[in-house]
Parts: C-alpha cells; structure tokens; sequence
C-alpha cells in the first residue's frame, strides 16, 4: 500500500515541477519574446554541457561489469556535442526552439488524453474536463509546430501564453488525478 501512496505522491510532485517550470518558461516567453530564445538557447546548452561531464565522471567511476551495455561513455560525449554545437550555433537552435514547445504541448496532450481515460475507467466524474484540456492544448500544440500565420515574436507570445495556461492545467490535473485516486481508494476499502 505504501508502495502505491509514494507512487502517487512522486507523481503529483512531478506534475507540480513540470507545470511551474512550464508557467515560468511561458512568463518568460511572454514578457521577453525575443531574449527569451537566446536565454533558453545558453541555458539549454550549459545543461546539457553539464549533464554531459557528469555522465561522463559516472562512467569513468563506474564498475568493470556495469561498463559494457551502458552507453555511457557515447550519452555523455553526445551531450557535450550537442550543448556545444549550440553554443557555437546558436541560431539554428533558436530557429527551431518554439517548434520544440509546439511538440510538448502535444506530448503533454496526449497525456492529458491517457490520464482522462484512466480516471474514466475508475469512475471519475467530470474526466471529461481533463479530456476537454487534452484537445485544447494537442490544438495549440499544432498551431504552434505549423504556425504559417506568425512572425517570430508573435509565435513566441503565443507560445508563452499557451505554456502558461498549460503550467495552471497541469497543476488543475495534479490536483484533480490525486482527488479522485483517493476518492478511488476510499471506495475499494469501504468494499
């Protein structure tokens, strides 16, 4: 049982992490449209430089048998390459970083789309507001990845909002998944 608890528990922490780190991003995108693809751009790659390294010393620290199958030693170089290339070409990636966001709004979508399904399997009432919030942000997620009406900074605006309102869903959806597996819980204990 406490097995199942953290399990839910863990997941409402990451959903709650996710949906701020979204409203943040998005604020940012909405209040500096145009630095805020140059910031994500050198904070992008500074972590995945340091991200790199520290795989890197894992590998290096790592156990004779835990070495072969691991892969370590090419993630971490491809990470060191990749933040680096992004410092070296910055523009490429600021080229393509709303189109990113466009994809994670239709990631976090079709999660939202999962998560509506199983709370309707478990007799959930109103899941359909979660399905409700799945189409909205799959929509804006394309709109965002085929964006033939926007100039750069508009797209940018856009996609902050649309990262903002996302970021308050995600917490509505925390909150909404955990009240209904308790309210689940309580129902399959008082059978």
């Amino acid at each position: 049982m406490s097995e199942n608890k953290n399990k839910v528990s863990n997941f409402k922490n990451d959903f709650i992490y996710v949906a701020l780190a979204l409203i943040g991003v998005g604020a940012l995108f909405v209040l500096m449209p145009e630095q805020s693809s140059h910031i994500i751009c050198y904070i992008t790659a500074s972590l995945l430089c340091v991200w790199g390294i520290i795989k890197l010393f894992m590998y290096l620290g790592s156990e004779r048998n835990e070495i072969f199958g691991s892969f370590g030693l090419v993630s971490s170089v491809t990470l060191i390459i990749l933040g680096i290339s992004i410092f070296v070409n910055p523009e490429f990636f600021e080229s393509v970083i709303a189109t990113i966001f466009g994809f994670v709004l239709i990631v976090d979508g079709v999660l939202k789309l999962q998560y509506s399904l199983d709370l309707n399997k478990i007799g959930a009432k109103r899941w359909w507001s979660i399905l409700i919030l799945a189409g909205i942000f799959v929509s804006a997620g394309l709109v965002v990845v085929f964006n033939p009406l926007f100039t750069a900074k508009t797209l940018m605006v856009f996609a902050g909002v649309v990262l903002i309102v996302n970021g308050v869903a995600d917490l509505y959806t925390a909150i909404f998944i955990n009240r209904a597996l308790k309210k689940a819980k309580n129902n399959t204990d008082e059978k």
